[in-house]
């Protein structure tokens, strides 16, 4: 227990303060750029930047991975991490490499010759380096090192937009720069990297069939990582693309509402990948028995049901007023609306972590069985509901997540029951 105890405290304060910082500083380049560059031209840097951060989120769960591989102490034979960042490095630069196309490439950025589609492709590399060794690090119990590593991503772009702008000005090209050079804040840590690197790889072949079960685990790992961003970043594009026409007024108010509900993600998915180490040494502890695991997703669920009627009964009071506050007085939301939004979110933090524990027992499928199920229970609900686009997009932020969540308990329930017991009986 003393583990879980440090993962709460020095763990979560040291990650949840990076994140922070790190939110501020991403926050404050938007400013910056938002200022400076004409209005069509911030246009086509948040279409990079849309583009960037979607192919970098399609391999966040690579870091999960490699947090559970470096805190596993077992060298994984048939899908080393190095060759599972690789894998998901090359499928998502396949996918970026294509916005290089003359037509795309106009349609993106505004010109067929443009560069900012090389720096795409560049950056998409870097990120998949940069997952790979924020994992290692988490999962070496490198509070200090995966911190510091959060912020400096953010802040060298940061850093790198100001000198730009002291000097030779911010130009739509070299803000897109400063942004790419960001997914290369890794270099800084390939030390620490490298020495893990070794201590969790296998001698590996070169044959086409010794990549199989990387690029295997790497798609998994991508599929779960875009329908978790079809469910968080994206339900607003769901909602607008099953609803049958644009959203108007009332779906505007119901989206400000939306994201303003689900500011607390930003702190959960990365302690996601605090979550796969320290159960893993849960598990590898050998003192805890089956009753102990049961008794922590009780716990979990209960809980998160606690928090959720408890965060909706505040944003009941104060919730529509902190979306006025926050995006303007224009959106006028019910208190209703933004209590059932702030409760939904609950559960979809809960559904992430459930997700971080099925990667930590290595049940890949499971956890992209998961997400499926909660993106397909949205997807169906926002097609076949007969209501208003406020009523169905309030229930389906809900209903997704609720269903994911019984699906995945019921999975873990079951799996934590034979690992932790088969542990337990070894020792």
């Amino acid at each position: 227990m003393s583990l879980l105890q440090r993962a709460r405290t020095s763990g979560i304060l040291g990650v949840g303060s990076a994140v922070a910082v790190s939110s501020i500083a991403g926050y404050l380049l938007l400013a910056v750029v938002g200022r400076t560059l004409t209005t069509s031209e911030f246009a086509l840097f948040m279409s990079f930047w849309g583009l960037l951060f979607g192919l970098a989120s399609s391999m966040s769960m690579v870091e999960q991975e490699a947090a559970r591989q470096s805190a596993g102490g077992e060298k994984d034979h048939s899908a080393p991490i190095l060759r599972v960042a690789l894998a998901a490095g090359a499928i998502a630069t396949t996918v970026a490499a294509l916005t290089l196309l003359p037509a795309v490439s106009a349609r993106l950025y505004g010109h067929a010759e443009s560069g900012m589609g090389v720096l795409v492709v560049i950056a998409t590399l870097g990120f998949a380096a940069q997952f790979m060794v924020r994992g290692l690090l988490i999962g070496a119990d490198d509070i200090r090192g995966y911190a510091g590593l959060v912020v400096a991503e953010p802040t060298s772009r940061l850093l790198l937009l100001a000198v730009v702008w002291l000097t030779v000005g911010v130009t739509l090209g070299s803000a897109a720069a400063a942004v790419a050079v960001g997914a290369f804040a890794w270099i800084g840590w390939i030390g620490p990297a490298r020495r893990l690197l070794r201590r969790t790889q296998v001698q590996a072949g070169f044959g086409v069939r010794s990549w199989l079960d990387p690029l295997r685990r790497a798609g998994s790992l991508m599929l779960g990582a875009a329908l978790t961003a079809a469910l968080i970043t994206g339900y607003t594009t769901m909602v607008t693309a099953f609803s049958g026409g644009a959203p108007g007024a009332a779906g505007g108010a119901v989206f400000a509402a939306l994201t303003v509900s689900r500011l607390p993600l930003l702190f959960v998915a990365p302690l996601q990948a605090l979550a796969v180490p320290t159960i893993l040494r849960w598990q590898q502890a050998g003192t805890n028995t089956v009753k102990d695991a049961h008794r922590l997703l009780v716990l979990a669920a209960a809980g998160t049901l606690a928090i959720g009627l408890v965060g909706g009964l505040v944003a009941w009071f104060i919730g529509p007023w902190a979306v006025q506050i926050a995006l303007g007085a224009k959106y006028v939301v019910s208190p209703a609306t933004i209590a059932v939004l702030v409760f939904s979110a609950c559960f979809l933090g809960l559904l992430q972590l459930a997700s971080a524990a099925l990667i930590a027992f290595g049940s890949y499928r499971w956890m992209a069985t998961v997400w499926a199920t909660a993106t397909g229970t949205t997807a169906l609900w926002l097609l076949l509901n007969p209501f208003d686009i406020v009523l169905s997009a309030v229930v389906g932020a809900l209903v997704g997540p609720v269903v994911g969540v019984c699906v995945a308990l019921v999975v873990l329930w079951r799996m934590v029951g034979r690992q932790v017991g088969a542990v337990a009986d070894h020792a």
